[in-house]
């Protein structure tokens, strides 16, 4: 194989690295550290819950998560050189039993197990992840955007300095005809 084949294959590789995903839920933008924590205090997420990062990335929420919360964390990315990337991060970092990462798009992953979900996406994304999270997600978990409110859910806490939403998911039945509402009181 010659130079010109393999500066090809590169270009190809990473061209869709940074499209594919757009397609999907949003270009990456990596959080900062200071908002990883912030989301995951916003998540009040403690050890042994699970926690679901939607977009992962390189995998910096779950990692987090996983290492110093005691979580157990699920990234699901679907860009290829991400979840490469991440799956290396978990495994150099030790922490192949806490965290993992799905190559999926997340739309088609089951979230009926998680305690917490994460996302920093588009609002395209976010609007679409409304619905899903309503059919799947069970009484008491918390989901945390950053910049990206969900339509139809009423928040129980805002963080305007880390531009942060948190969502609880209510106890008990469906609310109202479109399903489960957002809890008022919050977990």
């Amino acid at each position: 194989m010659n130079w010109i084949t393999v500066a090809f294959a590169l270009a190809v590789l990473v061209g869709v690295s940074i499209v594919f995903p757009s397609l999907f839920g949003g270009a990456w933008s990596p959080t900062s550290m200071r908002r990883v924590r912030a989301m995951l205090d916003a998540a009040r997420l403690r050890p042994g819950e699970t926690l679901v990062d939607l977009g992962a990335g390189d995998g910096r929420i779950i990692i987090t998560a996983a290492r110093e919360r005691g979580a157990r964390a699920i990234g699901v990315e679907i860009d290829p050189l991400r979840y490469a990337l991440c799956r290396l991060r978990i495994a150099l970092g030790g922490l192949s039993g806490k965290a993992s990462v799905l190559w999926s798009n997340f739309f088609d992953v089951d979230l009926r197990n998680a305690d917490v979900v994460t996302f920093f996406l588009s609002q395209a994304a976010a609007d679409k992840l409304a619905a899903k999270f309503r059919t799947e997600l069970k009484p008491g978990a918390r989901i945390v955007s950053h910049q990206r409110p969900l339509p139809g859910w009423t928040p129980v806490r805002v963080d305007e300095e880390h531009q942060l939403y948190v969502y609880a998911v209510e106890d008990g039945a469906a609310a109202g005809p479109d399903g489960r509402t957002a809890s008022a009181d919050g977990p």
